[in-house]
């Protein structure tokens, strides 16, 4: 049995009104990236949902990029989704679409038992926790990733996945050990690669290609636990979850003007990106600035490196207090959460002044906030804001820095 959780629960939000109020919704979120941009849908095994590993940084700790991890040790950075559990990713501001090669990867938490191969010949074992993997344009028609039931079968139960096994794997997520590295490289279990870890080319995870399924494009991700037994019983049982990460995406139009039809606003090209608005392609390099930003990668570089501007999404749940979650961007990151009253908002056309802020949560190596009991007065509005420490509060929907005048030191 499974408990649903409506992923509106949890609203992408900066303002607070009135006591008892609900949340606003937030406006296009910025900067543009290759992570999913929501969750839809939870549905998380019972029993005691709420206790499974990583529910306490939900949705957050799913929708950022993958977590640092070690070839044998895997990641914490990670929600368990149980036995059978499974979460609905949701891409609003961009669209995975279907080009030559892998699109997307799911980085699970898979790992090798002992030392990572050091060659093509060498045995090695797996610990894996596989996911079924299912993909939709519009969030009615699914499409699932076929994979061989037998191997799925000859790995329930089995805390060593050998190479033969391994290979036979595919379609699956949770089989490939992840690593540091080079998370926007997609990986082929079947392809030795001398110069990666383990001979592994990226950084690990699963790669799959919509042409496998039939699909032009894709704005939904659902990944199912398969049900293997693998792993110890209780709050981490099942597949844990690290990451989506979209390899070939797409914006969607944006509202503002943009001049040379990348899918990216002329004004986020010239304050955000440092890109041509008058030039698609503005390094040249044969894919436009919009998908490489979709894409995690630089538009003004041919480099592969992965290209993130960190900035951590903030969401909140209101009731006898707010308890505020937001999402992670990188292991060893600390982040500052602060609160203000709209009535001290000041600012410019070259400026916004968020006033005097009351800090929150300062240098904090988590991803929440359990509970701001204060209630705003009748009549009144507040907003919170997360930030890495020591950047700045994010930029307001006119693309301007955020200033404030006390807050976090």
């Amino acid at each position: 049995m499974r408990a649903h959780h409506s992923g509106a629960v949890w609203v992408s939000a900066l303002f607070v009104l009135a006591a008892g109020s609900q949340a606003l919704a937030q406006q296009r979120s910025l900067p543009l990236d290759c992570l999913p941009d929501q969750l839809a849908r939870i549905d998380t095994a019972e029993p005691s949902p709420e206790d499974r590993f990583g529910a306490a940084y939900l949705p957050g700790i799913v929708l950022g990029p993958p977590g640092d991890s070690a070839p044998n040790t895997g990641t914490s950075s990670v929600a368990s989704l149980g036995f059978g559990g499974s979460m609905v990713f949701e891409f609003v501001e961009t669209v995975i679409e279907d080009r030559p090669g892998p699109d997307f990867i799911v980085f699970e938490n898979a790992f090798f038992q002992g030392a990572a191969p050091e060659s093509p010949e060498d045995h090695y074992a797996i610990f894996t926790e596989a996911a079924l993997v299912e993909v939709s344009a519009d969030g009615v028609d699914w499409r699932l990733f076929p994979y061989d039931a037998e191997a799925l079968a000859e790995a329930s139960g089995n805390w060593s996945v050998d190479r033969p096994l391994h290979q036979r794997l595919g379609g699956l997520a949770g089989i490939t050990p992840t690593f540091s590295g080079n998370w926007t490289v997609p990986d082929d279990a079947a392809v030795w690669d001398p110069a990666g870890q383990g001979g592994i080319s990226g950084a690990g995870g699963d790669a799959f290609d919509l042409a496998s399924v039939g699909l032009a494009e894709a704005r939904f991700v659902r990944i199912t636990d398969a049900q293997t037994h693998n792993g110890y019983t209780g709050s981490a049982e099942g597949a844990d979850l690290d990451a989506v990460v979209v390899l070939h995406g797409r914006p969607r139009p944006p509202a503002a003007p943009d001049q040379d039809g990348d899918g990216l606003a002329d004004a986020a090209e010239l304050e955000i990106y440092g890109t041509l608005p008058g030039a698609p392609d503005s390094d040249s390099d044969g894919t436009d600035d919009g998908r490489e930003i979709a894409g995690c990668r630089d538009p003004n570089s041919a480099d592969s490196s992965p290209f993130l501007r960190r900035s951590p999404r903030l969401w909140l749940r209101t009731g006898a207090c707010t308890e505020l979650r937001w999402s992670f961007t990188a292991t060893g990151a600390l982040f500052d959460l602060e609160r203000g009253e709209l009535s001290a908002l000041s600012g410019s056309d070259a400026w916004v002044d968020l006033g005097d802020t009351t800090c929150l949560v300062d240098d904090s190596d988590t991803w929440s906030y359990s509970c701001d009991a204060e209630q705003p007065l009748v009549g009144s509005g507040r907003f919170y804001l997360v930030a890495i420490s020591g950047e700045s509060l994010g930029r307001s929907s006119a693309l301007l820095e955020r200033e404030a005048s006390g807050g976090c030191p």
